[in-house]
């Protein structure tokens, strides 16, 4: 089951981003986002807090994601390794709460661990892509 199957696409998210080698930087993001159809969403974001680091990444690898489930919402975990034009590895991890509108109907009760191989960044002006390409799998439960 992915994002969109188990929240329709539309649900909140708070998410604390820390960076091991920047102790004194985090991040909170405050993000609700809207389905308009299964493949066009709106996100609104807030970001609040204070990074200290380099800022000319281009890509990121070592991706990893985990989720898991109170029943109401989706508890996230995960990190990566951000890369800096100047070829400097920022390590990222974060911890998120996302809550959809909804319910949770389907969702395993074991969690998904998700892998996730992203593209190197395109920054365009004020625009930036990617192309992602991402695997989910149901965690299977301790005896």
């Amino acid at each position: 089951m992915n994002l969109f199957d188990a929240t329709e696409g539309n649900y909140r998210v708070v998410r604390t981003v820390t960076f091991p080698d920047f102790p004194d930087s985090e991040l909170v993001l405050n993000v609700e986002v809207t389905a308009i159809s299964p493949s066009e969403w709106i996100t609104e974001m807030t970001i609040n807090g204070t990074y200290d680091g380099p800022t000319d990444f281009v890509s990121q690898k070592d991706y990893q994601l985990d989720w898991a489930t109170d029943g109401k919402s989706l508890i996230e975990s995960g990190s990566a390794t951000l890369e800096s034009a100047s070829g400097e590895a920022v390590r990222s991890t974060w911890s998120s709460v996302i809550t959809p509108q909804g319910g949770l109907e389907g969702f395993p009760a074991a969690g998904e661990l998700v892998t996730v191989s992203i593209s190197p960044f395109q920054v365009d002006g004020d625009s930036m892509s990617y192309e992602w390409e991402g695997t989910v799998q149901e965690r299977s439960m301790a005896p």
